[in-house]
């Protein structure tokens, strides 16, 4: 069976929109292990991931213990993400490293990738921030210490992962519309262009 990423980039491009269109947070799934295959798949698009002049600012811990899930759970004690994140098969805990200017926009587009590939697998996931401000950034300290982060990293956030309980298709996005978003050549010049034929 031949890898799509080693085709045309026309033969690739129309699966990744629709990923791109279909993924939503999922917060409910199976009770189940996340397969090792899936789980690599979802790391290599990790590692493969741009970023600013390549340096990689990244680390990622995969978490499937359900003791370490329900400890990590503890840190968010009271918060919404306290009950997903014990209900989760997999958590990821994203690591940056500061000693790059672009380390949080890099992780959020690896996270971006991780995703969209586990959508494409069957597997839907959603972010955990654990509690809101101004306590969050002692939970943080706990879940590093927890999973041995070393000081000069910087904890992103953690992401669960599983298989979709049920499929739920979104037809439309709630989403603002293009017109309010993006201007031509400057700030406040609509872009106008052509639509496509249906």
């Amino acid at each position: 069976m031949t890898d799509p990423a080693s085709r045309g980039s026309e033969s690739v491009s129309a699966p990744v929109f629709e990923a791109v269109r279909a993924n939503i947070a999922v917060r409910d799934f199976r009770d189940e292990p996340i397969e090792d295959e899936h789980l690599l798949r979802i790391l290599e698009a990790a590692r493969l991931c741009q970023s600013g002049k390549n340096l990689q600012p990244w680390y990622f811990i995969v978490v499937r213990n359900r003791m370490a899930l329900v400890k990590l759970s503890e840190f968010m004690k009271g918060d919404i993400d306290e009950q997903r994140l014990q209900r989760a098969p997999l958590a990821i805990a994203i690591i940056s490293d500061p000693t790059s200017e672009f380390h949080i926009v890099d992780a959020g587009r690896v996270i971006q990738n991780m995703t969209l590939v586990a959508w494409e697998l069957g597997i839907g996931s959603t972010m955990i921030s654990g509690l809101e401000p101004p306590n969050r950034d002692s939970s943080r300290d706990s879940i590093k210490r927890f999973l041995h982060v070393p000081e000069n990293l910087n904890l992103v956030d953690l992401v669960v992962f599983g298989y979709r309980k049920r499929l739920r298709l979104v037809k439309q996005k709630r989403r603002k519309e293009l017109e309010k978003l993006v201007y031509d050549e400057f700030f406040g010049n609509p872009l106008i262009l052509k639509q496509p034929k249906t």
